[in-house]
């Protein structure tokens, strides 16, 4: 874009340059060939005029001498006086027989060598008038045209070639806020919610980057009114579901009751799932979180859930600060994700440790049940049949978006190892 608006200006200015050049052009030719012309008419007048006044000093036509002399006394080369059809004084590069016998008043002639002015003198007692023809050639009616065609077309290069970086410099001040505005287009819709345009340019481009301002900030609120929702939704959730499996493991009928176990801990993995991946898109930016500080304020409900269905529950958390590379929720996501799976995969009554380690930044749940059921438990789709396998695949993600990793650890039964990466400030 920013190549043809400045081919365009160039084109404008190359079009003016020309309509503005050739006219002067011309005008200068024409103004030449009228000097010529004129300073020749004004020898061939003055010539006719002094002729006259010697046939009204002395009251008879000027001889050949009188005519040689008054040629002399003006000292031109290029001017003849025509006494009779076969007496002239003077000469020029000019047949003038036929323009002697055509013309009768002042006249200016062109002929193949330039041009030629004649100014008849009229004396009484005679028939044929005394002309006065003055001869001026291509070359003096073309007189410092080309010098001036030169300067012209010398003066339009400057012109054309000073409009490139001007033309260029214009087209730039366009194109470079309506790139700005496309490149935070492009970041926002991938996801950078945070992008905003500075507004610069013309006042329609201006508007524009309002405009675009003006939507992302509204489509933020509403994302995150969205998300608040959610997530106020994820703690409204959790408890009834909690009390709802405690009711179906109550059920003595053995194949309902591990049916009705089985459809609440789908549900259960597909809030959980809906509710992290809302989580994840609050902020796609690098952030930092307290691992210590947000397990020990999470593990107060999960000990009221552990303790109702007769789990024990073993917490260890002594570090005073242990920084890492998440967000709070996201840290929630792996802690919550990964006692649900100790929960939903373990018979009630079965108890598991929850335990904070701050060299490397980990978060370890074990529990005392019977393993798990695949190597691949962290791949999505490869958990058993009662469960989805979205739980493990968000601590996977969570983990790994951080700069750390999931592992399987040492237990008597299921051990998860979640190592968060560090802030790099």
């Amino acid at each position: 874009m920013r190549k043809r608006l400045a081919i365009a200006f160039v084109a404008l200015a190359v079009t003016l340059a020309v309509g503005f050049l050739v006219p002067l052009a011309i005008s200068v030719k024409s103004q030449a060939r009228l000097t010529g012309l004129s300073s020749a008419q004004s020898e061939a007048r003055g010539v006719a005029t002094a002729l006259a006044a010697v046939a009204g000093s002395t009251g008879i036509i000027p001889s050949q001498i009188e005519a040689e002399f008054i040629l002399n006394t003006y000292g031109s080369n290029e001017v003849m006086i025509a006494l009779s059809p076969t007496i002239s004084v003077g000469s020029i590069p000019v047949e003038i027989d036929q323009l002697l016998e055509a013309k009768t008043g002042p006249i200016v002639v062109d002929v193949p060598e330039g041009a030629v002015a004649l100014v008849p003198v009229s004396f009484a007692g005679i028939e044929y008038p005394v002309t006065v023809i003055a001869f001026v050639s291509n070359k003096k009616l073309r007189e410092g045209v080309s010098a001036s065609w030169l300067i012209l077309i010398g003066l339009g290069v400057i012109v054309v070639l000073g409009s490139v970086p001007v033309a260029d410099r214009l087209a730039l001040t366009l194109v470079r806020p309506v790139k700005d505005l496309s490149e935070k287009a492009q970041r926002w819709a991938l996801g950078d919610l945070k992008v905003r345009v500075q507004p610069r340019g013309p006042s329609e481009i201006v508007e524009s980057g309002k405009a675009f301002n003006l939507l992302a900030e509204r489509v933020t609120d509403l994302l995150s009114a969205e998300r608040e929702r959610i997530a106020d939704l994820s703690h409204r959730l959790r408890t009834p579901l909690a009390a709802l499996r405690l009711q179906a493991e109550s059920v003595r009928d053995q194949d309902q009751r591990l049916s009705l176990v089985a459809d609440i801990s789908n549900l259960e993995g597909e809030v959980t799932a809906l509710i992290e991946d809302v989580r994840r898109n609050e902020n796609q930016e690098s952030t930092t979180a307290d691992l210590s500080v947000v397990v020990d304020k999470r593990m107060g409900f999960w000990q009221i859930v552990a303790a109702a269905q007769n789990r024990d529950l073993e917490v260890e958390n002594g570090e005073d600060q242990i920084l890492v590379a998440s967000s709070d929720s996201e840290i929630l996501a792996a802690l919550d994700n990964l006692v649900q799976n100790v929960l939903t995969h373990t018979k009630p009554g079965t108890g598991f440790s929850v335990k904070v380690r701050a060299n490397p930044p980990s978060l370890t749940v074990t529990d005392e049940g019977e393993g798990l059921s695949s190597p691949n438990v962290f791949d999505r789709g490869s958990s058993t049949g009662e469960s989805t396998g979205l739980g493990l695949d968000i601590v996977r993600k969570i983990a790994e978006s951080s700069g750390g990793e999931v592992r399987i650890g040492e237990g008597p039964g299921a051990s998860i190892v979640v190592r968060f990466g560090e802030p790099t400030d």
